[in-house]
Protein backbone atom coordinates (compact mmCIF):
# COMPACT_ATOMS: atom_id res chain seq x y z
CA UNK A 1 0.00 0.00 0.00
CA UNK A 2 2.91 2.34 0.73
CA UNK A 3 3.77 2.33 -2.99
CA UNK A 4 0.24 3.58 -3.77
CA UNK A 5 0.41 6.25 -1.06
CA UNK A 6 3.73 7.53 -2.41
CA UNK A 7 2.56 7.45 -6.03
CA UNK A 8 -0.66 9.33 -5.24
CA UNK A 9 1.38 11.95 -3.36
CA UNK A 10 3.58 12.41 -6.46
CA UNK A 11 0.50 12.74 -8.67
CA UNK A 12 -1.12 15.37 -6.44
CA UNK A 13 2.09 17.41 -6.29
CA UNK A 14 2.35 17.23 -10.09
CA UNK A 15 -1.23 18.48 -10.44
CA UNK A 16 -0.66 21.33 -7.98
CA UNK A 17 2.57 22.39 -9.73
CA UNK A 18 0.93 22.36 -13.17
CA UNK A 19 -2.40 23.98 -12.28
CA UNK A 20 -1.39 26.11 -9.32
CA UNK A 21 -3.47 26.68 -6.22
CA UNK A 22 -6.92 28.18 -5.87
CA UNK A 23 -8.96 25.85 -8.06
CA UNK A 24 -12.14 24.35 -6.68
CA UNK A 25 -11.96 20.78 -5.47
CA UNK A 26 -13.94 19.43 -8.45
CA UNK A 27 -11.23 20.68 -10.88
CA UNK A 28 -8.46 19.11 -8.80
CA UNK A 29 -10.43 15.86 -8.48
CA UNK A 30 -10.93 15.74 -12.26
CA UNK A 31 -7.18 16.19 -12.75
CA UNK A 32 -6.50 13.40 -10.26
CA UNK A 33 -8.93 11.15 -12.15
CA UNK A 34 -6.95 11.84 -15.36
CA UNK A 35 -3.74 10.87 -13.56
CA UNK A 36 -5.34 7.67 -12.24
CA UNK A 37 -6.40 6.77 -15.79
CA UNK A 38 -2.84 7.35 -17.10
CA UNK A 39 -1.42 5.24 -14.25
CA UNK A 40 -4.01 2.48 -14.95
CA UNK A 41 -5.41 2.72 -11.43
CA UNK A 42 -9.03 1.58 -11.32
CA UNK A 43 -11.26 3.95 -9.36
CA UNK A 44 -14.82 5.05 -8.85
CA UNK A 45 -15.45 8.78 -8.53
CA UNK A 46 -18.12 10.18 -6.20
CA UNK A 47 -19.07 6.86 -4.66
CA UNK A 48 -22.44 7.00 -2.88
CA UNK A 49 -22.29 5.20 0.47
CA UNK A 50 -25.45 4.25 2.32
CA UNK A 51 -25.66 5.39 5.91
CA UNK A 52 -27.16 2.47 7.80
CA UNK A 53 -28.99 2.60 11.08
CA UNK A 54 -29.94 -0.78 12.55
CA UNK A 55 -29.24 -2.26 9.09
CA UNK A 56 -31.66 0.15 7.39
CA UNK A 57 -30.51 2.82 4.92
CA UNK A 58 -31.33 6.26 6.33
CA UNK A 59 -29.41 8.40 3.88
CA UNK A 60 -26.21 8.48 1.90
CA UNK A 61 -22.90 10.29 1.71
CA UNK A 62 -20.56 10.71 -1.25
CA UNK A 63 -16.85 9.92 -1.09
CA UNK A 64 -14.63 11.68 -3.65
CA UNK A 65 -12.88 8.48 -4.80
CA UNK A 66 -13.08 4.78 -4.10
CA UNK A 67 -10.03 2.73 -5.08
CA UNK A 68 -10.75 -1.02 -5.09
CA UNK A 69 -8.15 -3.65 -4.28
CA UNK A 70 -5.93 -4.23 -7.35
CA UNK A 71 -2.44 -5.36 -8.27
CA UNK A 72 -1.30 -1.93 -9.51
CA UNK A 73 0.95 -0.17 -7.01
CA UNK A 74 0.42 -2.88 -4.39
CA UNK A 75 -3.16 -1.86 -3.56
CA UNK A 76 -3.93 -4.78 -1.26
CA UNK A 77 -7.24 -3.45 0.10
CA UNK A 78 -9.97 -0.97 -0.80
CA UNK A 79 -9.34 2.66 0.10
CA UNK A 80 -11.48 5.80 0.13
CA UNK A 81 -9.94 9.12 -0.91
CA UNK A 82 -11.24 12.49 0.26
CA UNK A 83 -9.74 15.70 -1.13
CA UNK A 84 -9.89 19.09 0.57
CA UNK A 85 -8.41 22.52 0.17
CA UNK A 86 -6.02 22.67 3.12
CA UNK A 87 -6.84 24.65 6.21
CA UNK A 88 -5.74 23.25 9.53
CA UNK A 89 -8.71 24.83 11.30
CA UNK A 90 -11.03 22.48 9.42
CA UNK A 91 -8.98 19.29 9.89
CA UNK A 92 -11.17 17.90 12.70
CA UNK A 93 -14.18 18.30 10.41
CA UNK A 94 -12.36 16.50 7.57
CA UNK A 95 -11.38 13.66 9.88
CA UNK A 96 -14.95 13.32 11.15
CA UNK A 97 -16.04 13.04 7.53
CA UNK A 98 -13.46 10.28 6.91
CA UNK A 99 -14.68 8.42 9.97
CA UNK A 100 -18.26 8.57 8.68
CA UNK A 101 -17.16 7.28 5.25
CA UNK A 102 -15.21 4.40 6.75
CA UNK A 103 -17.95 3.42 9.18
CA UNK A 104 -20.54 3.52 6.37
CA UNK A 105 -18.32 1.47 4.07
CA UNK A 106 -17.62 -1.14 6.76
CA UNK A 107 -21.31 -1.52 7.61
CA UNK A 108 -22.25 -1.65 3.92
CA UNK A 109 -19.81 -4.50 3.35
CA UNK A 110 -20.71 -6.23 6.61
CA UNK A 111 -17.20 -5.74 7.96
CA UNK A 112 -16.44 -4.19 11.30
CA UNK A 113 -12.67 -4.48 11.09
CA UNK A 114 -10.03 -2.00 9.95
CA UNK A 115 -10.69 0.31 7.01
CA UNK A 116 -8.38 2.92 5.44
CA UNK A 117 -8.91 6.35 3.93
CA UNK A 118 -6.61 8.90 2.32
CA UNK A 119 -7.01 12.60 3.02
CA UNK A 120 -5.44 14.84 0.36
CA UNK A 121 -5.11 18.46 1.39
CA UNK A 122 -4.46 20.76 -1.57
CA UNK A 123 -2.74 24.09 -1.00
CA UNK A 124 -5.15 27.01 -1.31
CA UNK A 125 -2.65 29.68 -2.35
CA UNK A 126 0.39 30.05 -4.56
CA UNK A 127 3.43 31.90 -3.23
CA UNK A 128 4.22 35.50 -4.16
CA UNK A 129 7.93 36.27 -4.52
CA UNK A 130 9.48 38.67 -2.00
CA UNK A 131 9.88 41.33 -4.70
CA UNK A 132 6.15 40.92 -5.55
CA UNK A 133 7.03 40.56 -9.24
CA UNK A 134 6.29 36.87 -9.69
CA UNK A 135 4.25 34.03 -8.32
CA UNK A 136 5.36 30.44 -7.85
CA UNK A 137 2.93 27.59 -8.28
CA UNK A 138 3.13 25.59 -5.12
CA UNK A 139 3.34 21.84 -4.66
CA UNK A 140 2.58 21.98 -0.95
CA UNK A 141 0.31 18.98 -0.68
CA UNK A 142 -0.33 16.95 2.40
CA UNK A 143 -1.44 13.34 2.10
CA UNK A 144 -2.34 11.35 5.20
CA UNK A 145 -3.61 7.79 5.53
CA UNK A 146 -6.05 7.14 8.33
CA UNK A 147 -7.22 3.79 9.64
CA UNK A 148 -10.48 3.17 11.46
CA UNK A 149 -10.27 0.60 14.21
CA UNK A 150 -12.88 0.19 16.92
CA UNK A 151 -14.51 3.54 16.21
CA UNK A 152 -11.20 5.46 16.39
CA UNK A 153 -9.17 7.01 13.58
CA UNK A 154 -5.40 6.58 13.67
CA UNK A 155 -2.92 8.19 11.27
CA UNK A 156 -0.74 5.41 9.86
CA UNK A 157 1.16 7.21 7.08
CA UNK A 158 1.90 10.82 6.13
CA UNK A 159 3.60 12.47 3.17
CA UNK A 160 5.24 14.82 5.70
CA UNK A 161 7.30 11.94 7.02
CA UNK A 162 7.85 10.18 3.69
CA UNK A 163 8.93 12.95 1.28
Amino acid sequence: MKKFYEHTTKLTKKIQRELGAGFKENVLQAALAVEFIHAKIAYEKELALDVLYKKHPVGYIIADFYIPKQTNFGISEDIIIETKQATLEDKAEYLSQLKIYLKSRAKHLGKEQISKAMLIQWDKKDHLAEDHNSITFTADIKVDIWELEKNKLHKIWSSDKND
